[in-house]
């Protein structure tokens, strides 16, 4: 009976002693003895210094933390406690220690407002709460209570210290403390779930662990004047190149770095993690993780994970995930991504990815060009373009693709969504029935589609193929002027396909007007005509060159040898526009 009360009572001790000992633990994070130098490096290349030296567990939100901030500091063989105060004094952040890990969380200070008695009283509660946990993390403070957890948190920023955060070690900058939320306070305190939620409630986003924070690093720890490296980390930068910015970047075949302020030339590659700004040439290729200000060329290809402001080359392909404020030229083809979206007044990660309004693009390429938002400028492409909004001319060998077109779309096929699209059926002199498909991305320009019929009654039938180019050179709410130009093969009699030239071409002046409503697609369209016919048809009856088209012309063109005829008249064309 004795063994077993003295058993039980070793087991309570043990028990007992179990959160004493955690605290220890966790205290002595910051008790960890730390020799740095630091001569204006932003703060998260300090944060992530220390995680990487020193084994220190270091939480945030990047997008509620000013991560930016400049720290200069030189310690020899100082606390951790030291430090990070030293690091955050004056930055408006502070820390908490949970468990083994450093939760830093916004300290901005609020607006005084006035309260009652009660909330004054339990303000005065409150700080000399706080500064007791300051002053010794170690002891509990019994005055602290957890609030009830279907109350509502006072407006003011407070901060309630439960007994388990005072044991666990709690820290903070000695300008302001955190303010805890209604969601936060009805959790349990002795809860390390609600500690880490407690450090970030001011914040829209939950802390991020600094293994994912480390992959947003946006600026480099280190800047060198001149390197020199045969392949990667063969260099003079060594296994520190991913982390370093050149001025003056030299690889015999392949090189890496955090980035390039200056000029980079490599045999073969070049592969910068972060941004380039200046000149960047590779023989075959250069790839970039974010923004290049300057020039890129390549003899394969370049690849940007971020916007372009300057001019890419490459003999077959450039890509940039963001759009491009410059120009593109390449063998094959250019692609350009969406513009990032517009980030929210508490988001500041990558507002510079973002494409300048007004500025001009330019992309050149013997196939194909691709811009999935806007293009301020000009494609041009042996094939085809495509284009979201297009402020510009577009050129292409075959089809121009785009959702709406501010300019010209030349091709010979125009798809613009929010283009030009007409059909239309006229009379002619020359035709009795006349259709045309009109297709561009404003009516300033546009290409069709046309055809035509004569067979009807006894007459001898003959039928038109062709292919035409208009604009409407003015445009009110219900008068317009089109003018077209167009050209058809013509077939005649029975034989099918004609395989003389047989080439009818017209200049039509069309005056459209509105019956129905002002600014009505519906118009009815009228105007004179002139035509030119080149032929080479030999007609075995006449046994000359001729075409049923001439018949009961007045020409005013007559020209020719005995095996090609010029010939021109002047007509007319009504019909209605649709």
């Amino acid at each position: 009976m004795r063994n077993r009360i003295c058993l039980a009572l070793a087991l309570l001790f043990a028990l007992c002693g179990l959160p004493t000992q955690a605290q220890n633990s966790s205290a002595s994070v910051l008790e960890r003895k730390v020799t740095v130098t630091f001569n204006q490096a932003p703060l998260e290349s300090v944060l992530r210094t220390l995680r990487r030296q020193y084994g220190v567990r270091i939480s945030y939100s990047n997008t509620a933390l000013d991560l930016s901030q400049p720290v200069t500091l030189s310690v020899q063989n100082q606390s951790l406690r030291s430090v990070l105060n030293s690091v955050l004094a004056g930055k408006n952040i502070g820390y908490e220690l949970v468990g083994d890990q450093v939760v830093l969380h916004s300290t901005t200070p609020s607006k005084p407002s006035l309260d009652s008695g009660a909330n004054a009283a339990s303000k005065g509660a409150v700080t000399k709460a706080t500064a007791a946990t300051t002053s010794t993390p170690n002891k509990p403070t019994a005055s602290s209570k957890p609030l009830p957890s279907k109350k509502k948190a006072p407006q003011t920023s407070t901060t309630v210290v439960t007994n388990d955060t005072a044991k666990s070690g709690t820290q903070s900058v000695p300008t302001a403390a955190p303010p805890i939320s209604a969601s936060a306070a009805s959790v349990p305190s002795n809860s390390v779930d609600t500690l880490a939620a407690t450090a970030s409630s001011d914040s829209t986003a939950q802390p991020t662990t600094p293994e994912i924070s480390a992959e947003k690093t946006r600026r480099p720890t280190v800047t060198k004047q001149v390197q020199v490296s045969f392949l990667g980390p063969l260099g003079s930068n060594g296994l520190r190149s991913g982390q370093t910015v050149n001025r003056l970047s030299l690889n015999v075949l392949g090189g890496y770095s955090a980035g390039v302020n200056g000029v980079e030339a490599a045999g073969l590659f070049n592969v910068a993690r972060d941004s380039v700004r200046g000149v960047q040439v590779a023989g075959l290729a250069n790839i970039v993780g974010r923004n290049l200000t300057g020039f890129q060329g390549a003899g394969l290809l370049n690849v940007l994970g971020g916007t372009a402001t300057g001019w890419q080359a490459a003999g077959l392909f450039n890509v940039a995930t963001r759009p491009v404020s410059g120009a593109q030229t390449a063998g094959l083809f250019n692609y350009v991504g969406p513009a990032k979206k517009a980030p929210q007044p508490t988001d500041i990660e990558n507002t510079d990815a973002k494409m300048l309004p007004g500025r001009p693009t330019m992309q050149a390429a013997g196939l194909f060009n691709i811009a999935l938002g806007e293009v301020r400028g000009a494609q041009a492409a042996g094939l085809f373009n495509v284009g979201g909004t297009v402020r510009g001319v577009q050129v292409a060998g075959l089809l121009n693709i785009a959702d709406s077109v501010a300019g010209v779309s030349i091709a010979p096929l125009n798809f613009v969504r929010r283009g030009y699209h007409r059909f239309e059926v006229i009379n002619t002199e020359s035709w009795p029935v006349s259709a045309s498909l009109k297709l561009g991305g404003s009516p300033s320009f546009y290409t069709f589609f046309t055809g035509a019929y004569d067979g009807f009654g006894s007459r001898d039938r003959r039928w038109g193929l062709g292919y035409g180019v208009g604009t409407e050179v003015f445009a009110r709410r219900r008068v317009s002027f089109s003018l077209d130009a167009v050209a058809m093969h013509v077939n005649e009699e029975s034989r099918g396909w004609t395989d003389d030239l047989n080439l009818h071409n017209q200049l039509r002046l069309l005056v459209g007007f509105a019956p129905l409503k002002a600014g009505g697609r519906l118009r009815l369209v009228a105007g004179p005509t002139v035509s030119v016919l080149v032929t080479q048809r030999y007609d075995t009856e006449r046994a000359q060159v001729y075409s049923s088209l001439l018949q009961n012309r007045s020409l005013w063109l007559d020209e020719g040898s005995a095996s090609t005829r010029v010939l021109g008249w002047v007509g007319y064309s009504v019909g209605v526009r649709l």
